[in-house]
């Protein structure tokens, strides 16, 4: 057990737990306040929660456990596309997503496109973010049996568990103050460790020879072209097309602080980006890839290597946020997902508020238990396994969302056709293993987008007052 570094993250884990306790009587006074906080975060807090939103454990101990093994060219690729991401969601949906007024990304389909297609995008984001926790829980796991000495399978039950409770207490209002504080910590640590490392090499160029001298192969590029093309799409949507990052523009006081918030949380994630590169050329100096069970471990190899205890447990926590910021926000969409987008919403439509929210809760530790099962015996490395999740909601959600906002012509035919064939496709070409791995999109969301179109052209438009509502999200007067 490493002591110093298993306080710190107990310390720190007791602390997100109050914050969850004190926002617990707010989150409960309406959908509202549990799902979207209210409706009222500025744009720093909201930047540092759409910025670790998408600062899963794929953008620290994922990103580079594949740049380390796969090399430096794959590092790039994911990162680059994460970097343009939120960009494009500025320019594409942020303020008119939130001008639309709604609580989730469900809830958005079935203002534009009705009922049918609502309860298809619900279950499609209930399905992909309780699959998009196994990989949260697998690094959770995996820092939790280093540092406190224990089981992966204990860790990983007791660490899922833990970042459950605030999220199911304190809802929006919880996740979005300790993603702030997570953000932070995970922000200042990675510099700090970046720094560390640049005081060991003094250059880029040194780092850089030492890298190659010890993995000449470190610069190659050693997967298909499709495979990182296909990452690449992945990611670059991701902020589009992830409910639980869309829910953050959801939170936001108004469409300009929305898309304000994606601005800034880029301008973030370009320095953690920038500590990452650092790290991974640090994780293969070490030359221990091989020594480890679990390549994605080599991010925590090196903070161990490089830090004193007490700032090593400080990182660590750092990664424990990267996890639990990403893993809170999944949760949330699923609980939306099953408790306001079909019970609330298709089911009991007089259900009162507090038990929507309750329901919200309960659906909370529900989606961690099959993750946690699933988790136990992880699929994949932590990159491949978000790739897939984000390959999957870009085929199923890409076009037919982004068409919804900007095209009045789409209509409630094409969007269902469009997110039941390109999920379909995505699913089937993953169990075939017909391509390289995460080149699935490339082939499914074309379809998707084909769809969109052919089936809303051969059927009836939407009617002028849907239309008007498409005016309505482009509107200049933010509200």
């Amino acid at each position: 057990m490493q002591v110093t570094e298993g306080i710190i993250l107990i310390i720190y884990l007791i602390f997100m737990t109050l914050i969850g306790i004190y926002f617990y009587t707010r989150a409960r006074q309406s959908e509202s306040d549990y799902f979207t906080a209210g409706q009222s975060i500025n744009t720093f807090v909201g930047a540092f929660a759409i910025f670790t939103a998408i600062t899963s454990s794929s953008s620290l101990m994922g990103a580079v456990g594949s740049g380390v093994t796969l090399g430096l060219p794959y590092f790039f690729t994911y990162a680059f596309g994460v970097l343009a991401a939120l960009p494009l969601a500025m320019f594409l949906i942020s303020g008119q997503v939130r001008r639309a007024g709604v609580k989730s990304m469900p809830e958005f389909f079935h203002q534009r496109f009705g009922k049918s297609v609502q309860i298809l995008a619900a279950i499609i984001v209930v399905v992909s973010m309780t699959f998009y926790m196994v990989p949260q829980l697998t690094a959770a796991g995996l820092i939790g049996s280093y540092v406190m000495g224990i089981d992966y399978t204990i860790a990983t039950i007791a660490l899922g568990i833990g970042f459950t409770i605030y999220a199911a207490l304190g809802g929006m209002w919880a996740i979005t103050y300790t993603d702030l504080v997570q953000g932070a910590i995970m922000l200042v640590g990675t510099i700090v460790l970046a720094g560390f490392i640049w005081v060991d090499f003094n250059t880029i160029g040194n780092m850089l020879s030492s890298a190659l001298e010890i993995d000449p192969e470190f610069g190659d590029i050693t997967q298909p072209w499709m495979s990182y093309f296909g990452l690449f799409i992945a990611f670059l949507w991701f902020a589009i097309i992830s409910p639980s990052v869309v829910m953050r523009n959801f939170a936001s006081r108004d469409a300009r602080t929305a898309r304000r918030s994606s601005m800034w949380a880029t301008l973030i994630y370009i320095i953690l980006f920038l500590g990452g590169f650092f790290i991974t050329i640090a994780g293969v100096t070490l030359d221990m890839v091989d020594t480890l069970e679990n390549t994605d471990m080599i991010f925590v190899s090196v903070i161990e290597s490089y830090l004193p205890p007490i700032l090593a447990g400080t990182m660590l926590a750092g990664l424990l946020a990267a996890i639990m910021s990403s893993a809170d926000a999944m949760l949330l969409a699923i609980s939306a997902g099953v408790a306001h987008d079909i019970y609330k919403t298709h089911i009991n439509p007089k259900a009162s508020e507090r038990s929507v929210t309750l329901l919200g809760l309960i659906v909370m530790f529900a989606a961690i238990i099959i993750g946690i099962i699933i988790a136990i015996d992880p699929p994949g490395i932590i990159a491949i396994m978000v790739g897939w999740v984000g390959g999957f909601l870009l085929s199923a959600f890409g076009f037919p969302f982004v068409l919804g906002i900007w095209w009045k012509r789409a209509n409630k035919q094409g969007a269902f056709a469009g997110i039941l064939g390109g999920a379909a496709t995505f699913a089937i070409l993953v169990s075939l293993q017909i391509l390289p791995t995460n080149a699935e999109p490339i082939i499914a969301a074309p379809i998707s987008l084909i769809l969109v179109i052919a089936v809303s052209l051969m059927t009836a438009p939407p009617s002028e007052e849907t239309q008007a509502q498409v005016d309505r999200y482009h509107s200049h007067l933010d509200n």
